[in-house]
């Protein structure tokens, strides 16, 4: 039986972290919990936290790391790799970005440099002793310009953020990958010896909002602001919040079979036998609206328990929307020991949101790491992909980004959501093509994988996963617990035959505990994590996160930081090892200051646009058809910068400051004014719509996606690893797989089976 480590997988690896800003510092924490020791200097942070909460603040976010002083820093540490977001922009006027470039400047150059900004426009390369030109930005305009905040909110009405440096928390979860991928590097002969790499917060949020992109627009879906559900429930209805006699549950349905579950728990009510509601996607497009008022008047009869319980046993997924104290206080956790003590004796802190377990009996395995090239720096890693929709397909699709070999396990019997999604525009009319080829989506989270068409429901098709599982490096799983154990495919079993395997299980709540069970999407994690309670207008008009769904992309990034880890262990040790990552362990660790907020307070913000700390901070319409200028002024300097633009000087008082702002930006062009406030060191963005976030200079200059041809799809823009290392971007070179169409191939090349045996398999419907 599989046993718990008792020490991380970066245990001996020493960081040294830069950082000003959450996005560093979240970098540095979840290195820190992956085992490394955190060096960090001794620099003030600057996150959306009530002043009187700093100290706790920074306590929950350094807890475990190291602190230097920076006059200490004169003698650099013997570390192994960098972690730094203060190069190009600080919120003191330039005084920390100054002595970030000159702490960089005397590292050694093989020491590798992970640079997470908050916005680039272009490639970065690794500086001198001289401090860069300053790229003004905040989370608030990231948000805007990277093109999420334009799905967040009501139509009409102002667009909102990402609250409380979320965009920071994601650039940072990305940042702790790379600097992941740099250690391995070091392990690889085939890789270059200087290694600077480039995370922008920009790019990140963009692609998130590309990859959920791909169920929108090319489906002729708008992405836009729908109030608190997904527009056009995202595809397939429902996927929304309603309100219940005691609070709010999000309710969603992703399957032909969980909307027949939720149409039988409401008893088959006269209204869904009408043609018009039997199938989820028409009504997701076409009746929405109507179906909202049915399904509105049956939630309202219940409570968030009962609709909970009602959701577990018919079969579809229920949330109900916590506040992030109540979400932390959820009995899995209390089970995962997740939540940490802060200094007041709260349990405010997210601790460690993953297990990683290993047989004991693994001596004599010799260490083994992929060859890698600078182009391809996980060449040579085989990874067999038994996961679907988002989350784990967008985890393996990194993986192929950046060089592995991605094996996709599917069968006809049970296909990914992702495939049965409809039919996607082509030229502006449906695309021609079989049933499962025609959808983004799938192309989106499946690009550059191989599949194969394999029921692991037959004895048949378990004995091949098994056999394939003995000839890679990794496998991948995002099913619920017991699912691979019940057919024999769970770690212990595989590691029996390939004891340097590592296994990824990717589960809403963890292996283990008496919540394990709840499945669904990330409107289930965004819910039960407390992060929709605080996304909205007020506590009285929450939207939540409909359309962003963060919860698959958060969970999918902390996942792969964690995988990598494991294969560094594994490239010094030889050692393989099985990583549980609950999702929504992962979402509830960036709702570190909200959840300070509320355990301190007895409340917590819902602070639309606004800051705790920063004036002006807010979205404003401009003179344009619902066009909007985001505007963030940090300190003094800038709010005199931002006095000088605009003609008069800012009022002391916030409110005042802020309408006078918004008649400014009424009368004016919200590209030309982001570009003036810009030019002038004031953060400011036009808030972009999907297509143009697309077509910007940034996004084609910083190559965040690549355009690939489709067979039936034609040619897509694939929105790809957001990384980059010495001004090099990665990403695959093919779009997404056929349906089984690597079966004969893979089991051919890889079990050695003839057409004999092939056959066989066919007949007994192991095999397609």
């Amino acid at each position: 039986m599989s046993e718990r480590l008792t020490t991380g997988p970066l245990d001996g690896i020493t960081v040294l972290e830069l950082s000003t800003r959450v996005a560093g510092a979240h970098a540095g924490r979840v290195l820190h919990l992956l085992g490394a020791d955190v060096v960090r200097w001794e620099a003030p942070l600057t996150a959306d936290c009530l002043p009187r909460l700093q100290e706790l603040f920074e306590d929950s976010i350094n807890r475990g790391k190291r602190s230097m002083a920076l006059d200490a820093l004169a003698v650099l540490p013997d570390v192994d790799v960098v972690v730094v977001d203060s190069l190009h922009d600080d919120a003191a006027d330039g005084r920390w970005r100054a002595r970030t470039a000159e702490v960089v400047a005397r590292l050694a150059p093989t020491v590798p440099v992970v640079d997470v900004t908050a916005f680039s426009d272009h490639p970065r390369e690794r500086p001198g002793g001289v401090a860069e030109a300053p790229t003004p930005a905040t989370t608030l305009t990231v948000s805007g310009i990277a093109g999420m905040s334009w799905g967040i909110g009501h139509p009409g009405r102002e667009p909102l953020t990402l609250p409380y440096d979320l965009a920071d928390y994601l650039a940072g979860t990305e940042a702790a990958g790379a600097a992941v991928l740099a250690l391995l590097a070091s392990y690889q002969s085939g890789t270059e010896s200087e290694q600077f790499w480039d995370v922008a917060a920009n790019d990140v949020v963009a692609s998130y909002v590309g990859q959920i992109g791909a169920v929108f627009l090319p489906f002729g879906r708008p992405w836009a602001r729908d109030g608190a559900r997904a527009t056009q429930s995202g595809g397939f209805y429902p996927g929304a919040m309603f309100a219940c006699r005691d609070g709010h549950v999000a309710v969603v349905c992703r399957t032909p079979r969980e909307w027949t579950a939720l149409k039988g728990a409401m008893g088959d009510p006269e209204w869904s036998r009408d043609e018009r509601f039997a199938d989820a996607r028409v009504v997701a497009q076409r009746y929405a609206d109507e179906a909202d008022g049915y399904l509105s008047a049956w939630v309202a009869e219940h409570t968030c328990a009962e609709m909970m319980q009602i959701g577990r046993v018919a079969g579809f997924a229920v949330a109900s929307v916590l506040t992030p104290a109540e979400g932390s206080r959820l009995e899995q956790f209390e089970f995962q020991g997740l939540m940490e003590a802060d200094l007041d004796g709260l349990p405010s802190v997210p601790g460690t949101p993953w297990v990683l377990r290993e047989r004991p009996d693994q001596s004599g395995v010799a260490p083994t790491a992929p060859a890698g090239t600078p182009d391809k720096p996980l060449a040579g890693l085989v990874v067999l992909d038994l996961s679907w929709v988002w989350s784990g397909p967008m985890a393996t699709s990194a993986l192929a980004d950046l060089g592995a070999e991605v094996i996709k396990v599917e069968c006809r019997d049970r296909p990914d959501p992702a495939r049965t999604r409809g039919r996607a525009l082509r030229d502006g009319v449906p695309a021609a093509g079989p049933d499962f080829e025609v959808s983004t989506y799938f192309n989106q989270m499946n690009r550059g994988k191989r599949s194969i068409a394999v029921n692991i429901a037959t004895p048949e098709g378990a004995d091949l996963i098994r056999r394939l599982a003995g000839t890679v490096d990794v496998v991948v799983e995002n099913m619920r617990p017991g699912a691979l154990q019940r057919r024999g495919l769970n770690y212990d079993r595989l590691a029996e035959e390939n004891p340097a395997l590592v296994m990824l299980s990717m589960s809403m709540m963890g292996q283990e505990g008496p919540m394990k069970d709840i499945g669904g999407y990330a409107p289930v994690m965004s819910g039960l994590s407390g992060m929709d309670a605080v996304v909205g207008y007020s506590a009285d008009d929450l939207i939540g996160l409909y359309n962003p769904s963060l919860g698959d992309p958060n969970g999918a990034a902390h996942a792969v930081a964690v995988l990598l880890a494991a294969l560094v262990r594994r490239a010094r040790s030889g050692r393989g090892c099985w990583i549980d990552v609950p999702q929504i362990g992962c979402m509830l660790a960036t709702l570190r200051g909200p959840l300070l907020e509320e355990l301190h307070t007895g409340s917590v913000r819902v602070p639309a646009n606004g800051h705790s700390g920063y004036w002006p901070h807010g979205t404003f319409r401009t003179s344009g058809e619902d066009e909007w200028l985001t505007v963030a002024a940090r300190t003094d300097a800038e709010r005199r910068a931002l006095g000088e633009v605009t003609g008069t000087a800012l009022p002391d008082d916030p409110t005042a400051a802020e309408s006078l702002l918004r008649s400014w930006a009424a009368e004016r062009d919200a590209r030309i004014a982001a570009e003036l406030l810009r030019a002038a060191g004031v953060p400011a963005a036009k808030v972009e719509d999907f297509p143009g976030m697309v077509t910007s200079d940034w996004a084609k200059t910083r190559m965040i996606y690549r355009q690939l041809d489709h067979p039936y799809l034609g040619m897509r823009e694939l929105f790809t690893i957001s990384w980059k290392a010495n001004g090099r971007s990665f990403g695959v070179d093919r779009s997404s797989p056929g349906f089984g169409a690597d079966t004969d191939d893979v089991l051919t090349t890889r079990l050695g089976l003839d057409d004999d045996r092939l056959r066989e398999l066919r007949e007994c419907r192991a095999i397609e």
